[in-house]
């Protein structure tokens, strides 16, 4: 599988949108996410569930999020790992779960 890094969406810090109004739940690395505006439920995998606790505790930029998980997994961080990360951001974006701080 290919990835390509997006130098734009990597400059950038991210943050959740509304995170105290959000309800979510982790069972065995596998995230529900109730978001109360929309009335949307998400199912996140291990890596989209990581991001997304990481960014409960702060903003953070692709390339502080793809250390954080590379330190979890005791794994050094790669443009594949920043690829990934970006995806989850540009879904997480999409689904109003989050958004570039401006």
């Amino acid at each position: 599988m290919s990835f390509v890094v997006d130098q734009d969406i990597d400059s950038r810090t991210w943050r959740l949108l509304e995170p105290a109004g959000l309800a979510w739940r982790c069972w065995d690395d596998e995230y529900i996410v109730f978001h109360p505006w929309s009335g949307m439920t998400h199912y996140l995998d291990a890596i989209a569930g990581t991001v997304f606790e990481l960014l409960l505790d702060h903003a953070a930029t692709v390339h502080g999020l793809a250390a954080a998980l590379a330190n979890q997994a005791d794994t050094p961080a790669t443009d594949s790992l920043n690829a990934v990360v970006q995806q989850v951001l540009r879904r997480f974006d999409e689904i109003g779960l989050a958004e570039p701080i401006p």
